[in-house]
């Protein structure tokens, strides 16, 4: 498994997805570019090439914003989860989400 294979590049912790827990339809979004074509975030971190959309000195642009507010819990869980992977790093805070997963 690569390292940030969980870590979705807007935030979201994959291990907390049913989907993709139980490998339904989702292999998370370092994995799935036919699933995952035309999320803005995924693409727009992929062509600055971003770990994750809290390297941008643009976070949170207006595209992420949309995203973590449009009223989905766990879109505002990976606004969270990204301020922590700001001031942790990601590395720091995959090993966190792991011990406490």
């Amino acid at each position: 498994m690569d390292t940030y294979e969980v870590l979705s590049y807007c935030g979201i912790y994959c291990k907390t997805c049913g989907n993709f827990k139980k490998n339904e339809n989702c292999l998370g979004c370092r994995n799935e570019p036919e699933l995952l074509w035309d999320c803005a975030m995924r693409i727009c971190a992929i062509e600055r090439g971003y770990l994750h959309c809290g390297q941008c000195d643009e976070f949170p642009c207006e595209e992420a914003n949309s995203f973590y507010h449009d009223g989905k819990p766990s879109h505002l869980q990976a606004y969270e989860n990204m301020l922590d992977i700001i001031e942790l790093g990601a590395d720091e805070w995959l090993q966190k989400q792991e011990k406490h997963g």
